[in-house]
């Protein structure tokens, strides 16, 4: 198998959990249709772990880690940071149009300064909601991600598997104790529960890249993309049932359904399936303060007694924003920030 071999399902399911993640944040507009869309969280930590160790495993032997730490930012935070911005627009229209706002200017600007470096805002505040990253709450994990690409790759990607095996085995054991405590995996975006952050991290990173190392190879029969992709779902829509489900779907079903995608070379649908993973990012940076203004034009157009519609305006627009900045934004500034500053 060489590193040319492109996982297309992979794609696909990414944009499965993208728009799980969205549909789980319609709670904004008090409609939550995806109640676990939050594990669509540990599926890109899973899958982050698997991609990374097919593009980069072999290549780190003779890249330097600035290069590598210099793609990885490219590749982030351009949307990053535009969501960012959106957001504290956001919250500063709300904080001067209305006199209010949960946050204050500090948290706003400042906060946002912080978290534009993927860094979580280092204080906690008053707000009912308060999250260390405060205009835009989903970033949080993105920022885990990048702490956990670094670490693997200036430590852990020539690591012999059994050393990677106990790294897993750990935080493993830390995400069942943490969700047990929490009442649910939903865990990493505020101060008090980012040690659930890490443990949810390090274990979906790492068993990716041991995924990867004992990969199949793939074979285009069967009905494993089918059998991925139905699993997802079942993930993502499952009623609340408790913690004891969010641990079973973390540990074991998203690191199966990554393993069944990769047991499968499924060219049928090529074209959306690389749109569907073409607008999982941009999905996923853009899509909470877009909800936010949607629920402040329901409020101005009263028209709360209206939500099923204004959800589903507020997807077509998410999804058709996501998809003209993926072509027309973050493409074209990635191609340019990897011509100015990678070797």
């Amino acid at each position: 198998m060489t590193p040319q071999v492109r996982y297309e399902i992979l794609d696909g399911l990414r944009g499965v959990a993208a728009v799980g993640v969205m549909l789980f944040h319609l709670s904004i507009i008090d409609l939550p249709l995806a109640p676990h869309g939050y594990l669509a969280v540990d599926f890109f930590f899973v899958l982050s772990g698997f991609v990374l160790s097919h593009a980069y495993a072999g290549r780190l032997r003779v890249m330097p880690l600035s290069d590598f730490m210099r793609l990885r930012l490219i590749r982030m935070l351009p949307l990053s940071v535009l969501g960012l911005l959106v957001g504290s627009l956001y919250f500063l229209m709300r904080f001067y149009v209305q006199n209010y706002s949960q946050y204050g200017l500090a948290d706003i600007t400042i906060g946002t300064l912080f978290n534009a470096a993927l860094l979580p805002k280092p204080w906690t505040s008053p707000a009912p909601t308060d999250t260390i990253f405060t205009t835009n709450s989903p970033l949080w994990s993105l920022s885990l991600e990048m702490l956990m690409n670094i670490v693997w790759a200036a430590f852990f990607y020539r690591a012999r598997s059994s050393i990677l095996l106990l790294l897993v085995l750990v935080s493993a054991i830390s995400i069942t104790v943490l969700a047990i405590e929490n009442g649910s995996a939903d865990i990493g975006a505020t101060w008090p529960t980012y040690p659930g952050g890490l443990a949810r991290v390090g274990f979906g990173f790492f068993i990716g890249v041991v995924l990867w190392r004992y990969r199949p190879e793939p074979d285009r029969g069967g009905f494993l993309p089918e059998i991925a992709a139905v699993l997802l779902i079942a993930v993502l829509f499952v009623p609340d049932i408790g913690p004891e489900f969010d641990i079973f779907a973390i540990l074991v079903v998203l690191p199966a359904i990554i393993y069944l995608a990769a047991c499968s070379d499924y060219r049928k649908e090529r074209a959306l399936f690389r749109v569907a993973g073409a607008l999982s990012y941009p999905l996923y940076a853009i899509h909470v303060p877009i909800l936010q203004f949607m629920v402040g034009f329901m409020k101005i157009l009263h028209l709360e007694d209206r939500r099923a519609f204004v959800a589903m305006l507020a997807v077509l627009v998410c999804i058709g924003i996501a998809y003209a900045l993926d072509r027309l934004y973050d493409r074209p500034v990635r191609r340019l920030l990897t011509q100015a500053f990678v070797r």
